[in-house]
């Protein structure tokens, strides 16, 4: 994982702060009714789900696969008291 891709990274979480506030949310929504572990992946899906439903026709707003795993490890950063709930594999997203 290069430099460039975290910088890219954060630039995309920059510009688009809903996609952040809707996966805490979801997150802690998942948290609060009791789950140990999820997926970033289902939180994600959810996410766009929610964002689809809101935007115009005519927007080509898409989130990639390629950053869940940025998300899920910003929310283990910030959020160090629940580290482990999603299950994180070895990914290009932990050298950046």
């Amino acid at each position: 994982m290069s430099t460039h891709d975290a910088k890219r990274f954060a630039q995309i979480d920059q510009d688009n702060p809903e996609v952040w506030l809707l996966f805490v949310r979801f997150t802690q929504e998942l948290i609060g009714r009791g789950f140990r572990h999820h997926s970033a992946y289902a939180v994600m899906h959810r996410v766009r789900w929610e964002t689809m439903a809101r935007l115009d026709d005519d927007s080509e707003y898409k989130i990639s696969n390629g950053w869940i795993p940025y998300y899920a490890r910003k929310y283990h950063r910030l959020y160090p008291h629940h580290e482990g709930f999603f299950i994180c594999r070895t990914a290009q997203a932990d050298n950046p």
